[in-house]
């Protein structure tokens, strides 16, 4: 019978790749809303560029366009910031069953607004 360690170790093999692959975004324009704290949802269009095992997102509303930092892409979640104006926000956005992403968007205040990403169209 293999021992314990061998069995974690065949299952890792196994589970590691599909983990990674979840770990990409689609690349292209997304589309969806920004609603930032206090006010009604903006029409957004999200660009997504992707390279080697760098990601790079552009967001764009309301007649501004940001280059967000530190992306992050998790298998259930998709982590970045950005700064509308002078403020600095945090985004945690949460993966959800149609692949699209929404989530909160933390000011230095506090205060919160909230993004939706929908995934380009095949």
């Amino acid at each position: 019978m293999p021992s314990m360690h061998k069995v974690l170790i065949g299952l890792m093999t196994l589970v590691m790749p599909a983990s990674l692959a979840a770990q990409k975004l689609t690349p292209g324009t997304w589309t969806g809303t920004i609603s930032p704290p206090g006010q009604g949802a903006l029409d957004a269009s999200f660009v997504v560029r992707v390279a080697g095992d760098t990601t790079k997102l552009t967001l764009a509303a309301g007649g501004m366009e940001v280059e967000a930092s530190d992306v992050k892409v998790e298998s259930t979640r998709l982590l970045f910031s950005w700064a509308p104006g002078d403020a600095s926000v945090k985004c945690t956005l949460l993966l959800r069953e149609d692949k699209s992403y929404s989530g909160d968007c933390t000011d230095e205040k506090g205060e919160k607004g909230t993004i939706v990403m929908r995934p380009p169209k095949p």
